[in-house]
Parts: C-alpha cells; structure tokens; sequence
C-alpha cells in the first residue's frame, strides 16, 4: 500500500500521488469527505450529502460508484474499501491536515492553560501553518462541504485568537498591534480580538488609544448588530480604567500561570470524548467551584456561543457556582454529525462527557428541548445526578392521550418544513423570541447560531428527535429535588408543559417567567434565571455556597481613585458615617439604609471638595442587593456590580446609582439624573447620577 498525505486546509492537496489534478470537482469533494473521517467507515448517505448538499439526485447512488472508482484509480484501488454501510479511505488520520491541526491546537491549548508558553506559541503556530488558503478551497462552493467549511474556519480564527493569548503571555505585545488591528477589521464581531487589541495597547503604553478602542468596538456592534460588548470586553475596559495588576506585561520572573486575556471567563479548551457508537463528543468545562454543573442544551447547539453575550452574564453566573460542563450533543456544533440519532444517544453523550471529567453527582440543566435528555438521565443514572434544573422545557411535544397541552402534528410539519427551507435566515425568530422579533441584531444573531450549530438536515433531524421523544412515564421516578423555570409566554414550549412537569415531579419547584422569549441564548430574563438557580442551589445544595449566614440586602457603596492619599480618607469617612468597611474590594462599605449611604457619601464629597490634597479623579457608585456574609466581610454579585460602576464613575468624577436605590428613598431626599448613554453598561438596570 502506498503511502500518502492527504491536505483539505486550502486546495485539495494529495502527496504521494502524481495524478490528483486527473480528479474532476465531484470526485475531490469526495475524497476530501473520506479525508475528513480517515480510518473510520463513513456511510454512503453522508457521502451523498458531501457531494449534493441536501438535494441530491436520483442518480446519486451509482453515480457516486462511478467517482469512487475513479478516485481509487488515481490513489490505488487498496486505499479505499467497500463496507456494508459506506466506505472506508485507509489513511492514518495523522496524515490528514485537518487532524493534525486539531491536535496541535489542543495541545496548544493545553500548554496555555498551565502556563507553559512557548510550547503554546510553537504548538499553535504549527497548527496554523498547515493552513494554506480556505479549507476544501477547490470543493466547496458546488458540494455539501460548505458546512463543514465555515466550521473548520470558525475553529481556525479560534486557534489564531489563541496563540495571540499566548503571544501576549509571552510579552510579544508590541509586535500584535499591527496584526490585531487588521484582523477587527476583517472580523469586526469578534469581540476577544477586540479586547486582545485593547490589551496590546495598553501594555504598550497607549491607555487612551486602548479605550478608544473600546469605543470603536462598542460602536461597531451597537450600530451594525444592536448589541452592546459581552461582559469579557467590558471587564477589560473596566481594568484598564483601574490600571488592574492582571493587565502588567509578563515578565521573566513571573510564576508560570495560565494565559488569556485579563478579564476573560477562564475555560478548558475544546475537548472531545468518544462517546456510544464511536461518535466524538465536544466539551468544555468553566469554573471550579464544589458543585459540577451539567448544561444539557436545547434543539441546536454550539459551545462558542456559550461564552459570548448575552448568555455570558449566565455562564459567569453558572461558573461562579460551581464548575460548568457544557457539551455539544452529536448531530450540533462541535461534535460529529452520524446520520442517526436517538434520544438515547444524548445520554450516552452526557454520561460519557461526565466519565471524562470525572463528574460524579452533577446539576443537571436541561435547556429546552434538552429537557428530555436531562430527565432520562436522572431517571436512569440516578447515581449521577445531586438535582435537577429545568429551563423552557417539556415531557413530550406532541398532544396524545392524557397530554392535551402538545402542539398537533400539521402544525408542526409546516413548522419544521419553513424552518428547512430557510435555515440560516433567522428563520422562526417570531415563533422563538416574539417580542424581539422586530430587532435586527437579534434575527442576525440567530441566523448566526443556526449557521454554526448545524446544517438545514441536521437541524430537522434534531428536530423531530425532539418531536418524537416522551419522557411522561419517568416523571414520577425522578428522586432530586427540582426547579422548573419556564417563559410565562413561550409559544414555542408553552408554560403548561413546564407547569405538568412540576406537577409530576415530586416535590418540584416551578417559577414562571415574565418572558415570551424560548431561545435561552437571547433571553430577556437570563439575570432573573441566574438568581432562581443560585437561589434553587443554596438550598438544594448547600455546599454549593460558603455561606456563613443568610442573605441580606443591603445598600453597598463603593469608590474608586487611584491616589493612596485619598483611599485613607475615604475608609475612614464612610467608618465615621457608620458604613461597614470591606477588606475585599477596597473602598467599598456596606450600609443598612439606603438614606444613610446617601448621608456618608455627601459627607465624603465635601470632605475631598475642602482638603488641601491635591485630588485625582474619584468615582463613586451605589447600589442596593443581596449578599452574604462571610470572614471577610459581604460578599456577592452586587458588591462586585457597585465596584465596576465606580471605576466607571471614576471616567467622569461623579456619584452613579442604579435604580435599586430610588423607590427606597424619602420623596425629595435626592435629585436623580438620569443616564440613558450607562444603562447598557449593568444588564437590565437602569444607572442615574447623583446631583448635588
């Protein structure tokens, strides 16, 4: 048998070969789709598809004989073998570019996380290497590995987003700009490079330029897409402002530590497990809290879209509980794509994804049509499962006996017919968010998710797995306790399902939602989810918190400066105003009274308006919420919220409040003005100056 290499990450590229270019489009089209699963059997429906997309001719089959006859006489009659299902192209998958570049971007990735980084930069940038032009270049514009295509592009800008995390790791920041300010350019949406850019900038010395690099990214996305930056790109804006420590150059004597862009949620790079049937899974996981959270997701998937706004306010949530396992079920996003699937295939998935991260007695959040999968595995690996957590979801989807709450199944072949058809279009978005419809940004970020999660043939088969399935008989051998959050006016899973399943799991919590929106990744109520799992946590799980008591509200101020001269006198007049001062953030004090933190920070302007020391500028800001006491003092969401505004306010030296504050004071007490240009900068709370 000849030896031969075989390259997709550009033209089709076969070493070892003298005839390639005898090979007409179809039949390298065809020989890519084997590269791609090299050493594996793939079956002659996936082949199809390769080659005509979903709609193949009649002729499909024997022509496709015909080009496999073809292919074998150029690379040898042996490569290639007939099997019961499919065909088989005998080349180690080491010998395929794609599956070298996977291997050296995970070790890449690897090396990155545990601080080793020159064996991340060399990694890295071996892997990129193997690039020589768009993947599948000469096949896929006629073929149906245009698919596969934008997605093996979608992990090489990740792989280049890592190792310019790396370079930067490695103090290689002066030689980035350049570089990074052609890539927002040609991708203007991606935010991490962004705050790469913003990062390289700064440690450059270029502070100003840095945030006016916020300002172009924030106009970018406000004026093209109607979304503000995620949370990563504002905690970078929010470190340069404070001159944070994490943002110092590397040096030499540094300890090694895992790289990334300060700022960032820190995750575990892509991973993949095989799971039943050979089909390999991709995971990841973010946090590393006491409690493992289980995210089951819905209809269609992929795991970058966790980490990006707007879901990323509850990924942080969901990571600063616990550790948060996210998976992308086979047939979506990362994970490999078989022709069938069952429903019990998703929880081979899950429980093998829980084996590989060793995920013992795990939460388990069933997001929508994933609902189904989380029950089963409650049900049937109970061992495995500490509590249950359901979002917009339900026991069946089609009306039956003993189930008039479904959807009828006309109703839902027209449903599913419209939604191939115009896969990628932001299709179904006024049945999936209604009263977001009439957003643009919100239909494109859609169509995007449909994009990367699957193709229009994936999608329906998801589709109808999710139709067919019916966990009704489990219901009542769930033993965890269980929360069901449901969108009081979902259309697509209406709030009766949440409510049966709530009805039929013993001892079952539900919450309805005031929300119409199904699509978790663009939901309006995602802070109030948050909270209601926290909460749901605290209880279910207690040592998923470090509580030392119960939760208070209570009013927070806190005030950022960059002068020690002024920190000294600022603790000091909020102790004498009777505040609670805390160790961790500094600067920051807690009050019973909304009135009283009102009181302290009046006294604390006068004071810096009279000294004789020559003030920088002060930003102060207060807020009212819950926290928990622990050795250190208050702790929780809301102190870490009132600590980012100040450093906010400190931009502009004045009192920001949010609207938590006004219906708690005295009518008259304050005069509030209101700041409409920050009420984007808190999720979902509006933010006021405080006027003398």
């Amino acid at each position: 048998m000849r030896f031969v290499r075989i390259g997709v990450l550009g033209p089709l590229r076969v070493e070892g070969v003298a005839a390639t270019v005898a090979l007409a489009a179809k039949e390298r089209s065809l020989l890519a789709a084997l590269a791609l699963r090299a050493g594996e059997v793939v079956s002659t429906e996936a082949l199809i598809r390769a080659l005509w997309g979903d709609d193949p001719p009649g002729s499909a089959r024997k022509t496709m004989q015909t080009y496999i006859s073809n292919v074998r006489q150029v690379i040898g009659a042996a490569m290639i073998s007939t099997h019961s299902t499919g065909y088989l192209l005998t080349v180690d998958p080491d010998d395929v570019d794609v599956h070298r570049f996977r291997l050296l971007v995970r070790a890449g990735d690897d090396a990155l996380r545990v601080g080793d980084v020159a064996s991340a930069r060399s990694h890295l940038r071996g892997a990129l290497a193997l690039w020589r032009g768009d993947a599948f270049a000469d096949v896929a514009s006629h073929t149906g590995l245009a698919a596969e295509g934008v997605r093996l592009q979608e992990e090489r800008l990740s792989a280049l987003e890592s190792r310019i995390d790396a370079d930067l790791a490695a103090g290689a920041h002066a030689g980035l700009v350049g570089e990074l300010e052609a890539l927002v350019r040609d991708h203007p949406y991606r935010e991490r490079l962004w705050g790469n850019l913003m990062v390289a900038l700064y440690r450059c010395g270029r502070q100003a330029d840095a945030l006016a690099t916020f300002r172009r990214a924030r106009s970018q996305l406000v004026e093209e897409l109607g979304i503000e930056p995620g949370g990563e790109l504002r905690r970078i804006e929010a470190a340069i402002l404070e001159q944070a420590p994490s943002l110092a150059t590397p040096t030499h004597d540094d300890p090694p530590a895992a790289a990334g862009t300060p700022g960032a949620i820190l995750r575990s790079p892509v991973r993949y497990v095989t799971s039943s049937g050979g089909a390999s899974i991709a995971y990841q996981i973010a946090g590393d809290g006491p409690v493992d959270i289980l995210a089951v997701p819905g209809f269609v998937t992929h795991l970058d879209i966790w980490w990006n706004a707007p879901t990323d306010g509850l990924v942080r949530r969901l990571a600063s509980l616990g550790r948060l396992i996210a998976f992308d079920k086979r047939g979506m996003g990362l994970s490999d794509r078989p022709d069938a699937i069952t429903p019990l295939d998703w929880v081979d998935d899950a429980v093998a994804v829980l084996d590989a991260v060793e995920g013992r007695e795990v939460v388990v959040l069933g997001i929508s049509a994933g609902t189904p999968t989380a029950i089963r595995l409650a049900s049937l690996h109970p061992e495995r499962v500490r509590a249950l957590v359901v979002f917009g979801g339900g026991a069946r989807t089609l009306n039956g006996p003993g189930y008039g709450v479904g959807h009828d199944r006309p109703t839902l072949e027209a449903f599913a017919d419209n939604l191939e058809r115009r896969w990628g279009t932001g299709v179904a978005i006024s049945a999936y968010a209604p009263s977001l419809a009439g957003q643009p940004h919100v239909r494109e970020y859609w169509a995007r998710y449909q994009l990367l999660s699957a193709s229009p043939k994936a999608a329906i088969r998801s589709f109808w797995n999710a139709v067919e399935d019916d966990v009704i008989d489990l219901l009542p051998t769930i033993d965890v306790p269980t929360l069901v959050l449901h969108p009081e006016r979902d259309v697509i899973a209406p709030v009766s399902w949440g409510r049966f399943l709530a009805e039929r799991i013993a001892g079952a919590e539900f919450v309805g939602l005031d929300s119409d929106v199904d699509l978790i990744c663009v939901s309006d109520v995602l802070p109030d989810v948050a909270a209601e799992i926290a909460t749901f946590l605290e209880r279910a799980v207690p040592e998923s918190t470090e509580r030392s008591m119960d939760a208070q509200l209570v009013t927070i101020v806190a005030v950022y400066t960059a002068s020690d001269s002024v920190r000294a006198m600022v603790e000091s007049a909020l102790a004498r105003a009777g505040g609670r001062v805390q160790e961790r953030p500094a600067h920051t004090a807690v009050f019973d009274a909304p009135g009283q933190a009102v009181r302290a920070v009046r006294a604390l302007r006068q004071e810096l308006a009279t000294t004789a020391v020559s003030v920088p500028p002060v930003g102060v800001a207060l807020h009212v919420g819950e926290c928990v006491r622990s050795d250190i003092g208050f702790r929780g969401e809301a102190v870490e919220l009132a600590h980012r505004l100040a450093v906010r306010a400190s931009a502009t030296s004045e009192v920001l409040v949010t609207d938590t504050i006004r219906p708690l004071l005295r009518a008259g007490e304050v005069r509030l003005e209101e700041r409409p240009d920050l009420d984007a900068f808190l999720s979902r709370l509006a933010i006021h100056a405080l006027v003398d």
